[in-house]
């Protein structure tokens, strides 16, 4: 919905290792077929307990791994990127303040508010 895909796409191929693009896409490819195999369906039409168990075990699994051999970091964090510099991320998911005012550091935030972009 936030039209993060192309802006993962060109994050990836233009800021990113040959080695860490390949780890990428091997890892989303073993990930899509780990769905499949899951409910016979892809990730998006899982159930939702189901979509967070699967990225909690390739979160837990990433951790485990020696630092800078894993797939997951790289795709994560280019995905936080690429969504939080949308339209989107920046005014749904963060306080997004176009002309921003007097600067205050560290402000205390309310539960369940929302960082400031």
């Amino acid at each position: 919905a936030a039209g993060a895909g192309a802006a993962i796409q060109l994050l990836l191929t233009d800021c990113y290792e040959p080695a860490a693009q390949q780890r990428v896409v091997r890892g989303l490819g073993e990930f899509r077929a780990a769905c499949r195999a899951q409910q016979h369906a892809d990730f998006a039409s899982l159930p939702r307990p189901t979509r967070e168990r699967l990225l909690r075990d390739v979160d837990a699994a990433a951790r485990k791994a020696p630092a800078d051999t894993h797939w997951f970091p790289v795709a994560r964090e280019v995905a936080e990127r690429a969504y939080f510099s949308s339209e989107t991320g920046m005014t749904k998911a963060l306080r997004y303040v176009r002309i921003p005012g007097h600067f205050t550091g560290c402000v205390p935030l309310a539960p369940g508010q929302p960082a400031w972009g």
